[in-house]
């Protein structure tokens, strides 16, 4: 045993060493393929504390998660005295991988506001809960049991129309690992089953085990490896409306978009969603008011309503049978108009501003431009139309 423990002690040690080596050369070179989010009993997913590295599958940017788990800076959970805090509610588009912070919409927002007198004397204080794939249901969750432990003045929930409703309907949407509310006579109930699901809870067992293997790079090369190239093609619903003769190219529908959306709902499935989404906005609504807080939707720009190109969105619209791409707009106003919440609508502006200039506001060099989600460009006119609407209030 004597002989074979000396080589094996070396074997092992030059292991380690080599194992050491690839991990500071990793590092050095900035690879990252972090897994930012983890399984959660609330909203099915959440973002992982504390985790950080790069984002480069569409734009760049390299993203640190809090110690509280929200893809922001650190904010302490008591209101200093003097501060006005906006929660920033939404999905990926609020989530905003793609770009810095400093980049994001909510991150510009305050120099906004400041620069029109909102809430003089205060200072704007914007907390970003957007997570990648939540709907409404899991948005108003999130208020509910985490956003309102900073005591926000003011919500913002950051609706986006090419999916948010269908996430929203346990009929509609594929993922299922995620809470629903269903109606009940009418009402909303909570139906959080998926916490029984056997692929949830095989997710969360794993997640709990390789914990302490997230942040080494070693090991996010091996997912790497394991997951294979990954590439970001044509991949909005305006890209169907894209042909050389003239004629509609096949679906390149953006993974995750619903087109349905773009219409009137003409059948039980859809009417459904619809009733389920605008009953969860006026349950943020109602709940904001009861706490003395002030309540925005601003409704987000879908790729296609607001690509640099006329003809080709109104071919694309010829192409969904609607008048025009802005019904999910149209119908989260009037509902705001019958209940007295603000709205808004970002599309129609950004729009204007893409034919004006012929600037793309979603996508990246390194996928498409004109697809997926906002770039640095989209961020900022979004962050100038949301300060704009808050400031012609003057704060109320």
């Amino acid at each position: 045993m004597k002989r074979y423990a000396v080589p094996a002690a070396l074997v092992l040690g030059s292991l380690l060493v080599a194992l050491l080596a690839g991990e500071a050369v990793l590092r050095a070179t900035g690879f990252s393929y972090a897994n930012f989010w983890l399984p959660d009993d609330l909203t099915g997913s959440r973002l992982r504390p504390g985790i950080e590295g790069w984002n480069r599958r569409e734009g760049a940017a390299y993203i640190k998660i809090n110690s509280r788990g929200l893809r922001d800076r650190e904010h302490a959970i008591e209101k200093p005295r003097g501060v006005y805090r906006i929660a920033v509610l939404g999905d990926s588009y609020a989530e905003a991988m793609q770009v810095d912070l400093e980049k994001t919409f909510w991150s510009l927002l305050p120099a906004r506001l400041a620069a029109c007198g909102f809430q003089a004397g205060k200072r704007i204080e914007t907390i970003n809960f957007g997570v990648s794939g939540y709907g409404t249901a899991q948005q108003l969750l999130t208020l509910r049991h985490r956003a309102w432990d900073y005591a926000p003045d003011l919500v913002l929930v950051a609706f986006f129309p090419g999916n948010d409703v269908r996430n929203n309907s346990k009929r509609l949407e594929p993922e299922k690992i995620r809470p629903f509310f269903v109606l009940r006579d009418g009402a909303l109930a909570l139906d959080d089953s998926f916490r029984r699901d056997a692929r949830y809870q095989e997710a969360k067992g794993l997640a709990g085990q390789r914990a302490w293997l997230q942040d080494l790079r070693l090991y996010q090369l091996a997912r790497r490896v394991r997951a294979g190239e990954i590439r970001l093609g044509d991949n909005a619903p305006i890209a169907r409306a894209i042909a050389a003769d003239g004629k509609a190219a096949p679906s390149l529908a953006e993974p995750g978009l619903d087109e349905n959306v773009f219409r009137e709902p003409v059948d039980a499935a859809w009417r459904e969603a619809w009733a389920i989404t605008e009953k969860l906005l006026l349950a943020m609504h109602e709940e904001t008011r009861a706490r003395g807080a002030g309540f925005l939707v601003a409704v987000l720009s879908s790729p296609g309503a607001v690509y640099p190109d006329a003809a080709m969105r109104s071919r694309y619209a010829e192409i969904l049978g609607t008048q025009d791409l802005f019904y999910p707009e149209r119908r989260i106003a009037r509902l705001g108009g019958e209940h007295g919440f603000e709205v808004a609508a970002l599309a129609h502006e950004m729009q204007r501003h893409a034919d004006a200039s012929g600037a793309y506001l979603h996508g990246f060099a390194n996928s498409r431009l004109g697809f997926g989600h906002w770039n640095e460009a989209g961020h900022e006119l979004a962050a100038a139309l949301i300060a704009r609407q808050l400031c012609a209030k003057g704060g109320s």
